[in-house]
């Protein structure tokens, strides 16, 4: 009985689109979402593609490999709980993805693969490690500086050129093709995002060898576009706050020049460098409660990127934290200044508590309505 109970839980998923989230059957809270190929049946075992995003955002992957999948026939499927941060949440996440799957679903085990981006691609490659995955796309991030000598998967290595980890997934590339690693470096416009939907047919497409290897070309420009990057994200983290502010000054005015360049990408990449680097140690801090260091590391993120409203309401909860009432409601109106419109966060924020009885904070929510 069990197996025709589990195709017919298969045949209660929707197919050829999109699912946002299905829950996990004994798992309450975990959900993760679904693309089953209009002709999915289940008289047959499947492949199937996992997505780990850094921020749990499982439907973005899904809908990028949706129509690749489609044409060659595979499953996706994306953690909506598996984001950057403790590798035990991470496992937590990945196991009951893969425990409620192999539960609705006839997959192929022996064609299982992974995708992920910055944090997630970083925790694919870890996962592919054992030799139970078929392949991997690593997009926006690589293996560090630590390139092993021989990899038991197929990989897909991809960046936008505008990436501060462009350089490091470039040299993955170089280190894997001397070593004779077979493999696929693609690079594309854009940051530090998931890969377009034309080079997610390209990635299923070199997993079923469709499309050859081809490892990234050595190139002068690059190198020396690398060795200004990290001098000036050295000069970033050295320099005093004054000195940073008009470095990232500079940068965002040459990021926003039209015409492509390696100044243009160096800078773009310093920026975002930057602003994300700054935002996960505020975060890290934040975790800690040391609301101090977290606002100063907020303050760094917002020099880079000085719209990012959704940055200075975590910089106003840092301040209050830190006990600087009268910074908190400044950042706190920079916050809604810059699109920041979220009241319910607002008020249900404990550390928001002491300015509530603030003239300022009141006219605030009052245009929070």
């Amino acid at each position: 009985m069990l197996p025709i109970l589990l195709a017919m839980a298969a045949v209660e998923l929707p197919r050829g689109r999109v699912i946002d989230a299905v829950a996990v059957d004994g798992a309450p809270g975990q959900s993760y979402a679904l693309y089953l190929p209009a002709s999915y049946s289940p008289d047959r075992r499947w492949p199937i593609l996992y997505c780990l995003d850094p921020l749990a955002r499982g439907g973005i992957p899904v809908k990028r490999f949706a129509a690749a999948a489609e044409k060659d026939g595979f499953i996706v499927a994306g953690s909506n709980n598996c984001r950057n941060g403790p590798i035990a949440l991470e496992n937590e996440a990945i196991r009951w993805m893969l425990t409620d799957t192999h539960a609705r679903l006839e997959i192929d085990d022996a064609r299982v693969y992974t995708a992920g981006m910055s944090g997630g691609a970083r925790a694919a490659l870890e996962w592919a490690r054992n030799g139970a995955i078929a392949g991997v796309v690593a997009c926006a991030a690589g293996f560090g500086n630590e390139v092993p000598r021989k990899i038991p998967f197929r990989l897909f290595a991809t960046a936008g050129v505008d990436d501060f980890n462009y350089d490091e997934l470039y040299q993955n590339s170089l280190d894997l093709a001397r070593r004779g690693v077979a493999h696929r470096f693609v690079e594309f416009d854009g940051g530090h995002d998931w890969l377009p939907e034309p080079l997610a047919q390209e990635a299923l497409d070199f997993f079923l060898s469709k499309v050859p290897p081809a490892a990234a070309q050595a190139s002068r420009s690059q190198k020396d576009a690398a060795n200004r990057y990290a001098k000036l994200m050295e000069m970033v983290q050295s320099d005093s706050d004054a000195d940073r502010r008009a470095l990232l000054d500079d940068m965002r005015r040459e990021s926003a020049k039209p015409d492509d360049n390696d100044q243009r990408r160096i800078a773009r990449r310093v920026v975002l460098g930057t602003f994300i680097g700054a935002l996960e140690q505020g975060r890290a801090a934040m975790d800690q409660k040391d609301y101090a260091h977290a606002a100063h590391y907020f303050e760094i993120a917002l020099v880079a990127r000085p719209e990012a409203g959704a940055i200075w309401y975590e910089m106003a909860v840092a301040r209050a934290g830190a006990g600087d009432r009268r910074a908190a409601m400044g950042a706190l109106e920079h916050a809604v200044a810059n699109g920041f419109n979220d009241r319910g966060r607002v008020e249900s924020e404990p550390l928001l508590q002491g300015l509530r009885k603030e003239a300022r904070y009141r006219a605030l929510l009052e245009r929070l309505k």
